[in-house]
């Protein structure tokens, strides 16, 4: 099939070519003055653009969701936005298209998945008594409450295609597993914080009557209140939420994406054996389905 011929509003739509020499020196930075009138870019989509520039768009997103990826911390949907770039005019238009053209990308040519997630830390006040909850606006705790729309990068290789993770990652990932169990044991799914690490010290994750907020070292997690606090909430594998005084532990999105239910709870009936009955198993069950549905 020939080659279809570029139209005038196709010419330099998308620029990845650096500046020339005498404009401002800055090596890949977009030259401006290739950047197409409003009146060119009226109504275009995604189909409308040559394959040239839609393979630069792809590029530019997929390259930003590889690199996010080495820190396993969801992208927010305003950062594939602004990595389109600034010679893209009418973004939000483009965006989504250049999205699931990424999504396509990913999946057929490198065996993963792009999946979006929302990202929902609500604060909980803890009424009259509630420390400094009560003074939150109910502003502010509608805004702490919205959703956040994000997306990350998980494998859609069979597990025996998949590289054998390091020790240090099969560590996190044996101990992100245990976190998920103590939280899904808790009434409603919600771990305080406290309590969590009350569980680690009898685990030996930690010393007994520890001031709040001391490192507690492991040769392969590293520091764990660090882990939990932290790095875990960050890569949305569980959500770390203010209540009262004090936070509360969930399941994170990313969490859900990974480990399957059915796995979470094989993993609980290896620990609990016989002590966890159909009825107990039926009410893990239920607080899953309620996560799924939004349901606090």
């Amino acid at each position: 099939m020939a080659p279809r011929r570029r139209g005038r509003a196709d010419v330099d739509f998308i620029n990845d070519e650096p500046v020339e020499d005498g404009l401002d020196g800055a090596e890949g930075t977009q030259d401006m003055r290739a950047t197409p009138h409003a009146s060119q870019a009226e109504g275009k989509s995604f189909a409308d653009l040559s394959p040239e520039d839609q393979d630069k768009l792809v590029g530019r997103i997929v390259r930003r969701l590889l690199v996010r990826n080495v820190s396993r911390v969801p992208i927010k949907r305003e950062e594939l936005s602004k990595a389109l770039g600034t010679d893209v005019p009418r973004k939000r238009k483009l965006l989504q298209e250049v999205i699931d053209a990424s999504r396509r990308v990913l999946r057929t040519e490198l065996g993963m998945d792009l999946e979006e997630v929302n990202r929902r830390v609500a604060y909980r006040g803890g009424g009259a008594s509630g420390g400094g909850g009560a003074t939150q606006s109910a502003a502010t705790a509608a805004a702490m409450a919205a959703p956040a729309k994000a997306y990350v990068v998980i494998s859609s290789l069979a597990p025996e295609l998949r590289p054998e993770p390091r020790a240090d990652e099969k560590a996190v990932l044996a101990f992100t597993t245990v976190l998920a169990a103590m939280i899904l044991l808790e009434p409603g799914a919600r771990l305080s914080e406290d309590r969590c690490f009350d569980f680690l010290v009898k685990m030996g994750l930690g010393t007994a009557g520890a001031p709040a907020g001391a490192p507690v070292a492991h040769p392969q997690l590293g520091d764990v209140r660090a882990l939990v606090g932290k790095t875990l909430p960050s890569q949305g594998y569980i959500d770390r939420e203010k209540e009262g005084d004090g936070w509360v532990l969930t399941l994170g999105p990313r969490l859900r994406l990974e480990l399957a239910d059915a796995d979470l709870l094989t993993f609980v009936e290896g620990v609990f054996g016989e002590a966890l009955d159909a009825a107990n198993r039926k009410e893990l069950e239920l607080r899953l389905s309620a996560m799924d549905m939004g349901e606090p």
